[in-house]
């Protein structure tokens, strides 16, 4: 089989790229740009089972040329911009373009090319205020109320997928993914919010001290590589009972930075961290720290047996590897 995946040299697409090789398939990794050199260098052979496609999602041209080839079997349209408040302010038009008007091209082009399923991932943040309440997200008893231009268009562009797709003769399924950290995390110019998880890795990669504002409140998460699992099992389940499954893990992720800050300081001698003192500038940002809610799992756990690797410490552990690994991808 062979999976394209929209995003493909982005935080998410990496990761279920890596999964996806690692499980014997081919991918072809479509872009704005190519995927990173040390990505390329950590999959080893298996470099030979992906094409990278450079090209836009809001191009007729590029997307038409991409499933020229007819061999693409699965999609993961993960092309997105995900805006902090000034591009949603400025760029409305262009995240509308990307996240909404890009979702249904692919999608119209994979029934089209006769692809077998398409994975739209969507996103916690279309359950709104609903996150900062007591209840757990459910994916049936938990109304959307979506309230940034990102959250908009993620739960119109599920909506709109799902329905094309019963009108094209399209499988699709949509995962509302959780908070998520770490490999392949970074700067790609389409994500502004980037997690605090991600900031301090840059920072020690840099040599630079990381300055936390306060403590990180407790929220629902996700470690990158237990995400790209989850996800690969939407892509292949035979007859899923569901159009929407929520990712998360839930574990206790309260106050996790500390002991990132400690692991990182025992693999990466001189890197150092503390909370900022009275009128001194954080140097790693929260952009959302209110508490959060969990989310729900028991579709995705209960019907297709999804079981997470990776509790806290040993997201930690594995991340702090890759990261004295990859040192230079935050050069």
């Amino acid at each position: 089989m062979r999976i394209l995946i929209t995003g493909g040299a982005g935080f998410v697409g990496l990761n279920l790229a890596e999964s996806l090789l690692a499980g014997g398939h081919d991918v072809v990794l479509f872009d704005r740009r190519e995927p990173p050199a040390q990505f390329m260098r950590s999959i080893g052979s298996a470099a030979e089972r992906v094409r990278a496609e450079v090209g836009d999602v809001c191009h007729a041209d590029d997307i038409y040329q991409l499933f020229g080839k007819g061999d693409i079997t699965h999609v993961f349209h993960g092309a997105a911009i995900t805006p902090g408040p000034a591009r949603q302010a400025a760029a409305w038009q262009q995240i509308i373009d990307v996240n909404l008007s890009a979702t249904l091209a692919i999608a119209h082009a994979s029934a089209q090319a006769g692809v077998r399923r398409l994975l739209y991932p969507s996103s916690l943040t279309v359950y709104g205020e609903h996150l900062y309440g007591t209840a757990p997200l459910d994916e049936n008893s938990t109304p959307p109320v979506p309230h940034s231009l990102y959250a908009v268009t993620k739960y119109a562009a599920e909506r709109a997928v799902l329905t094309m797709g019963k009108t094209w003769g399209l499988d699709v399924i949509t995962g509302r993914i959780g908070a998520v950290f770490g490999p392949w995390e970074g700067n790609t110019q389409v994500r502004d919010l980037l997690s605090p998880y991600c900031q301090i890795a840059m920072a020690a990669s840099q040599g630079m001290p990381a300055i936390l504002p306060e403590v990180y409140a407790p929220r629902e998460m996700i470690y990158s590589r237990d995400l790209a699992n989850a996800m690969g099992q939407l892509l292949f389940a035979r007859q899923p009972a569901h159009e929407v499954y929520n990712l998360s893990v839930n574990a206790d992720w309260c106050d996790l930075l500390p002991q990132w800050c400690a692991t990182l300081c025992n693999s990466m001698p001189g890197f150092e961290w503390r909370y900022r003192t009275a009128g001194e500038a954080p140097t790693i940002l929260f952009p959302d720290n209110r508490p959060r809610t969990t989310m729900r799992i028991d579709r995705i756990s209960g019907e297709l047996g999804f079981a997470p690797r990776f509790g806290p410490a040993a997201a930690l552990a594995d991340y702090a590897i890759w990261l004295k690994d990859n040192r230079s991808y935050f050069q």
